[in-house]
């Protein structure tokens, strides 16, 4: 996403995206309550460093290899201007003895024609067995595991779309499911000078039974916008971000805000804040880019006691 200087962008393109927004996300909450309860909720969360600083609001501002779980049309803006590879790893430790890693790399074929793959994965480690009361009779660990290809297309330097397909598995104890998923998702940068506009429904697919219950997978639409500017005096850029996100069978709607600061694209520092949600609100943390390579961390609060995420990033470009 190019950096621009502060313009005041037109009434219009504001009054575009809120509606834009409005029509993806306003499903009918009678609809959607008639669809109980879903499963893999590791596809619900945020996976780098940068996005999960900003509040996850990156729909419209992802670019680069993160974009294969956030939003694939992301792929075809380099997270660095110029590069053709870029290969991710995040390492993400929360709620006691839950770990999160993702690995997602992309690869530009030409100005038009991208791809990116990827691979996410959650270990709950340590889980007690009970079928009495008394002590527990050993330990199992639960995995989740979710194998992605993305291609993203570039119709001209405004308007990107892509697309997203996963292997998922999960396993819990002796028993696992498998199935299919797809994102799509689009990025336009046509209403003003430094204004881009996004949007991704995620998660399209099912999933095989789990013993005999039927496992639904979390779709969600997620739409947003960010406005990127360029500070020169203080010799850095600036990323103002929002997003709301419709889980649409649990009829749970988010708001998220996020922003990001760089100092000569080297040093970065990035907050966020999530509305509604029950176990997220603040983030915070910071970047380092050093030639190719680059590093970002998070920090989250977690409510209820449940403690402090951290989410660690480690990027090559070339």
């Amino acid at each position: 996403m190019p950096y621009t200087a502060v313009t005041l962008f037109p009434l219009r393109a504001v009054v575009t995206t809120v509606v834009f927004i409005c029509m993806l996300v306003g499903t009918s909450p009678e609809a959607r309550a008639e669809a109980g309860a879903t499963g893999l909720a590791f596809l619900k969360l945020g996976t780098t460093g940068r996005g999960v600083a900003m509040g996850d609001a990156i729909t419209a501002a992802v670019r680069g290899a993160s974009s294969t779980y956030y939003n694939p049309a992301g792929l075809s803006v380099p997270s660095t201007p110029g590069n053709t590879f870029e290969f991710l790893f995040m390492h993400k430790e929360w709620i006691q003895d839950t770990r999160t890693e993702f690995l997602g790399g992309r690869m530009g074929l030409g100005e038009r024609h991208t791809i990116g793959v990827s691979i996410l994965t959650t270990t709950v480690s340590d889980i007690e067995i009970r079928t009495r009361p008394g002590d527990s009779q050993g330990t199992f660990s639960s995995r989740d595991l979710a194998v992605g290809l993305s291609y993203a297309y570039a119709f001209d330097t405004q308007l990107r779309l892509g697309l997203t397909t996963r292997f998922l598995y999960e396993q819990i104890l002796v028993d696992d499911v498998q199935g299919v998923g797809f994102d799509v998702g689009m990025q336009y940068d046509g209403f003003a000078e430094g204004l881009t506009v996004g949007a991704t429904v995620a998660n399209i697919g099912m999933m095989s039974q789990f013993r005999n219950e039927s496992l639904t997978l979390p779709t969600l639409a997620r739409a947003g916008a960010a406005y990127a500017m360029e500070l020169t005096g203080l010799q850095s850029t600036a990323v103002i971000a929002g997003d709301v996100q419709d889980i649409f069978e649990e009829s749970v709607l988010l708001s998220r805000l996020g922003a990001e600061w760089a100092y000569k694209n080297t040093f970065v520092l990035r907050a966020g804040y999530q509305f509604g949600s029950e176990g997220r609100g603040l983030s915070f943390g910071g970047g380092l880019q050093f030639g190719p390579i680059g590093a970002d961390y998070a920090y989250s609060r977690l409510s209820s006691d449940l403690g402090n995420g951290h989410t660690m990033t480690l990027r090559v470009e070339f």
